[in-house]
Order: structure tokens, then sequence, then C-alpha cells
């Protein structure tokens, strides 16, 4: 609870000169106790000063209990990067963990749905009381005048009627910015799912790469001196160092690949790019049957944060058009006033103002109307979208198990001829053409089979997002053996 401000001070921090807004309620027996307290200053010939410090003592007494003093936040000076490397190598769960406890960008989501969520709430409020003064002093000094005052208290008699609707369109603006969040929430562990998923297999096709890369450019180097001594041909020491540049390339695209996934996933995880990050291996992901996948289409529209997000908005959107009706009626504002004139009449008034909508008021019916059209359609649109693409990413996902499995189970004689290519190679029973092809298909096949079980884990990950499933987790080692 912040402490309470003296009133001279926090008076002076609003600044009196500019409208002053009252916070809490202002009950009628202190306004006649303000009246009664004017009446006896100006008999003392002090009236306006008088007035002036009723008022004023008035207003800073409905605005001490909001008052709050002033703290300086400065700017931090330099990057907050976690400099300690994590303990041991992380699985998918325990990054997912870390990214939505250290993700940046997150944290300023929070702080962002925290600040919408509040303005949300405060359209809620009931507006606030209308307090006017004034004061007259005649001219010369003519006998039976005396000082005039008028004090009137006031209430916006509509805002009070359309209080509901707007306190319920708040009500549902705010659950959407804290689902929005969510959604974010989920975004980010999918995010860095994708991208740990991404280095594993990187780094692993650079190992392949690299290995075939010596190979083939220790063949390359042994080709091009012999041409130069008339011992081959130039089309197999061309052959030998085509062969040789492109697995280089290969293998230069895989070591960007796995860059831009370390560094994509550190700066996530709001660790220093320098830190070490060690990533378990990871094995095939559990299939999703298609059973699985029409339960799960069913329950999307209660479990996808995005979507009850905009169904949330769109709540909040009918509310908006409710009130946006009720505001085509003449606004009344009604209020209490007490006065005295020059004449010494004193007079006790109530005021009712009406404003007559002409135009404006249908114009923004239609406009609140097309808006909540708006959304329906952005709703429809995200769940035709949602159902398109994770039947898409089903068959994609049956089609890449199909693929990775009729790959699998011939590399094995792939690898078994190669290994014993090498072996004639280097006793001069086979041909530099046969030994370059049999390791060049080798190390394409075995980068293929990685590239497939990426491209496995990265989908599996969509797909479990699209449909608000559970996040996928790590296989025990005996599962994986």
């Amino acid at each position: 609870m912040r402490r309470m401000q003296q009133p001279t001070s926090c008076c002076r921090a609003l600044g009196i000169e500019r409208h002053l807004q009252i916070s809490a309620i202002v009950r009628p027996e202190i306004t006649v106790t303000s009246l009664l307290l004017g009446r006896r200053m100006m008999q003392q010939g002090a009236f306006v000063k008088s007035l002036r410090n009723s008022v004023l003592t008035l207003v800073c007494a409905g605005l001490l209990p909001a008052c709050a003093s002033y703290h300086s936040m400065p700017l931090p000076p330099a990057s907050d990067f976690v400099s300690a490397p994590p303990a041991g190598a992380l699985d998918i769960t325990a990054v997912g963990d870390l990214a939505l406890e250290r993700s940046p960008d997150l944290v300023a989501r929070r702080r962002q749905a925290a600040a919408l969520e509040a303005q949300a709430r405060e359209t809620g409020l009931l507006p606030d009381l209308q307090l006017s003064t004034s004061a007259d002093r005649p001219v010369g000094n003519l006998p039976g005048l005396t000082n005039a005052y008028g004090l009137a208290l006031s209430q916006d008699l509509q805002r009070v009627l359309t209080r509901r609707s707007r306190a319920s369109s708040a009500t549902a603006r705010a659950r959407q910015a804290q689902l929005e969040l969510l959604w974010a929430e989920w975004q980010t562990v999918q995010d860095a799912a994708t991208l740990y998923a991404t280095k594993v297999f990187a780094d692993r096709k650079v190992m392949v790469l690299s290995a075939a890369a010596d190979v083939l450019t220790a063949q390359s180097n042994r080709s091009l001196p012999a041409l130069e001594a008339h011992d081959t041909t130039i089309d197999v020491a061309g052959s030998d160092l085509s062969a040789a540049l492109d697995i280089a390339s290969q293998k230069d695209a895989a070591l960007r690949s796995a860059l831009a996934a370390d560094s994509g996933l550190k700066a996530l995880l709001n660790l220093a790019p320098i830190v070490d990050l060690q990533l378990a291996a990871l094995s095939p992901p559990e299939p999703i049957s298609r059973k699985d996948l029409e339960t799960a289409l069913g329950n999307v529209p209660q479990r996808r944060p995005d979507l009850l997000a905009l169904q949330a908005g769109y709540r909040a959107q009918e509310e908006s058009v409710r009130a946006a009706i009720l505001q085509q009626f003449p606004a009344i504002s009604i209020g209490y006033s007490r006065a005295r004139d020059t004449s010494d009449i004193r007079t006790n008034g109530l005021a009712v103002t009406f404003n007559i909508p002409i135009g404006a008021t249908r114009a923004r019916i239609r406009a609140e109307r097309a808006t909540r059209a708006q959304l329906l359609a952005e709703y429809q649109a995200r769940l035709d979208n949602t159902e398109a693409d994770a039947w898409r990413i089903w068959q994609t996902l049956t089609l890449l198990r199909d693929q990775i499995e009729g790959l699998s189970a011939r590399l094995p004689q792939l690898r078994q001829m190669a290994s014993t290519s090498q072996q004639a190679y280097e006793a001069g029973n086979l041909l530099p053409a046969t030994y370059v092809l049999l390791q060049t298909t080798l190390s394409t096949r075995e980068s293929e089979l990685l590239d497939l079980e990426n491209t496995l884990w990265t989908n599996t990950i969509a797909l479990h997002t699209l449909l608000a499933m559970p996040p996928i987790q790590p296989q025990s080692e005996e599962a994986q053996k």
C-alpha cells in the first residue's frame, strides 16, 4: 500500500490549475458543510479566499487516497544476458521451460498485457462526479450588493446506464489480453522446440559432412598431383575435385544452419552468445493417429489460446454494439447547485442537460456492427485454416515417416558398400571414380535422412501447437534403446 502524501504536496503535484478528477464520491454533507463555512467567511470579508481554500481542501480530501509518489525507472545501461551455461545437456522440455522464464519478448509481452488489462478495467468504472465552482465580487462600493458564489455537483447518467455493457466489454478485453499472452507463450515454446530440433540435426549433419569432406578432399589431393604427373585423366581428377567442392559446400551450409539455430535459441533463452549450449539427442517423436487428430480438432475452439482470445474479443465487441445502441438515446446529465447572486438571493437548483444525437451515434453503431462482422469472419477463417493446416501437416508427417523408413532400411547396405569400397580402393582393386561415387552417395543419403528427421520433428511440433496438444515429452533412455 503506497504511503499517503501531504495534501499540499499532492495537490501541487497534480496541478490545481488544470482539471482535477475526483476519485472518491463526494457526500452531500460535505457540500453543505463547505457552503456553511463559505457563508461564515463571507461575513468576515474574505469570501473568495475562503471559498478557494474550501474547494482545494475538498478536492484534496477526495484525491488523497489515489495519490502516489513518483519514482524514476532508469533504462538499463547494457544487456542482461545470463552468462552461466545451464548444467548438463538440456532436453526439449527444459528448453521450453527456460524460454517461458527468460524470453525477453515474453517479459515485454507480460508487461504489455498487464497495461492493457488495467486500461480495459478502467473502462468499466463509474464516471467521476463533476464539481464546478464560481465566485463574483461586485466592482465599486454600491449599497445592497454582496459577493456572489456558485457551487454545483453533476453526474453523467448515460455513462451510468451504459456501465454494465462497458464493464462486460472491459472484462472480456482483459481476458482477451491474458489469452493473447498465453498464446504468445505457446508459440515461444514451439519456437524453442523448433530451434532445438534444428540445431540438433544440423550439428549431426555437420559431423557427417565433415567426415565425408575429409575423405573426398584427400582423394582430390591425390588426383591433382597425379594429373600433373600424367598418371590420371582430367575427367577423373575433375570428378574428384568437383565432389570435394560439393561436399564442402554442403558442410558450410550445414554450419550456417547450425549457427543460426544456436544463436536463435540462445537469444530466446536470454543466454550470452558466447555460452556453450549442450543439447540432448532426439529420438523419433510419437506419431499422432487419425483418431487423435479428429478428437483434437473437435476440442480446438475450447483449448487453443488464440481462438479463446478471439472469442473474448468478439464478446467484448458485442457489448460495444450494445453500448452504441444505448448511446443513440439522448445523453442526460443531472446536477445539483447552490448559489447566491450579488443581491444576496440564495437559490438551490436542479440542472438536467440533454445531448440530442443527430447522426454521429448512428454512424458509430454501423462502425461497431461492421467491426463485429469482421471479428466473426476472422474467427471463422482461423477455424477453417486450422483444420486445413492440421490435415496437411498430418498427411505430411505420414509421408515423412514412410520416406524415413524406406531410406533407413537401405542405408545400412550403402554404408557397408562404402566401407568395402574404401578397403578395395586402398588395395588398388577399385577405380577412383567408383570410390568417389559411393562416398558421395553415402554422405548425400545420410544428410537426406537427417533433413527428413528434422522436418518430421518440426512438423510434429507445429501440429501439437496447432491442435493445442500437450508439449512433446522426451523419451527415456530405455524407450530410445
